[in-house]
């Protein structure tokens, strides 16, 4: 054997090994025949052509037509949820201040959550292009808000014979972390064919929705405890509901980055980590988008 076809062969390895038994001798043969006399080395091409097949026969495994379905149908209904997600957390933070009547404060999140809610009422009508027009929007006024924030003068007051200074504790990866969950949402809804609540049904949706939000406002009124255990309770159960089917564990796949980069806080936003996590949001996102445009829907 020689040392070019012993390459040839680890390059096969690739392929499933049912395949490459009942193709490998035959693949290896073409190989064989198209090198050049004196080539030790398998040709560049040759091997992204091996490597390339190799992966999408086990792709195409891992992910059967059946399965390709219910992925559709998770992207669709994650890329409704994350606005929903934006929506319901602005109006909870709008109640909690207004529970306080500091309603100054309350004003500017309640006036970013209902964006949001549009985003989320055009996705279900079915208006796509309009609600991804409308996510980047808010995901460009986002990045705006945090550059003027990071522009600011410094503070400087004057207290008796002492100059005091205070500088916005800003920089550029917090404003990142800032914009994060925007930005994924707007590619959620990008990716996603068709964004909806799909099979799940949009009054089965409604109705869960409604019920998370109304026990988490409901939460605020309680004390700190037996709020929080009600809050826990109600997210715990859509949790476990979800992850009883199979289109709802893959959409809850889908969602952990966006909930990830929704929670960080904001020591956590250095720049290694905040790569770490564009990066794996990146590839989860455009591997579930493959595998949504590759199946039907459900």
């Amino acid at each position: 054997m020689t040392a070019l076809e012993r390459r040839y062969r680890r390059l096969l390895a690739w392929y499933p090994k049912d395949h490459r038994a009942r193709h490998e001798e035959e693949m290896l043969a073409v190989l064989l025949a198209t090198s050049t006399p004196g080539q030790n080395r398998p040709a560049r091409r040759d091997a992204l052509d091996v490597v390339r097949g190799g992966l999408a026969i086990r792709l195409h495994r891992v992910a059967p037509p059946a399965s390709r379905r219910h992925w559709r149908a998770a992207i669709d209904l994650a890329a409704l949820l994350a606005p929903l997600t934006l929506f319901g957390a602005g109006l909870f933070r709008a109640a909690g201040y207004a529970g306080r009547f500091a309603f100054d404060q309350a004003l500017p999140h309640l006036v970013y959550a209902l964006p949001y809610g549009l985003i989320v009422l055009l996705a279900w009508l079915g208006r796509r292009w309009a609600a991804i027009a409308c996510a980047w929007a808010m995901a460009a006024l986002s990045a705006v808000e945090q550059v003027l924030l990071l522009s600011l003068p410094v503070e400087t007051r004057v207290v008796g014979d002492v100059v005091l200074i205070s500088a916005r504790p800003m920089i550029g990866a917090s404003m990142l972390l800032s914009t994060l969950p925007s930005c994924v949402c707007a590619v959620m809804l990008t990716l996603a064919p068709s964004p909806g609540p799909g099979p799940m049904g949009a009054r089965r949706l409604l109705a869960w929705a409604s019920g998370v939000l109304a026990a988490c406002l409901v939460g605020l009124l309680l004390p700190k405890v037996f709020g929080a255990v009600l809050m826990l309770a109600a997210l715990g159960t859509v949790a476990v509901m979800a992850l009883r089917s199979l289109v709802g564990r893959r959409t809850a796949a889908i969602l952990t980055p966006f909930l990830v980069v929704a929670v960080m806080p904001s020591w956590f936003s250095d720049l290694a980590s905040l790569t770490a996590v564009a990066v794996a949001t990146a590839t989860l996102l455009g591997v579930t988008a493959w595998l949504a445009r590759a199946g039907k829907p459900a």
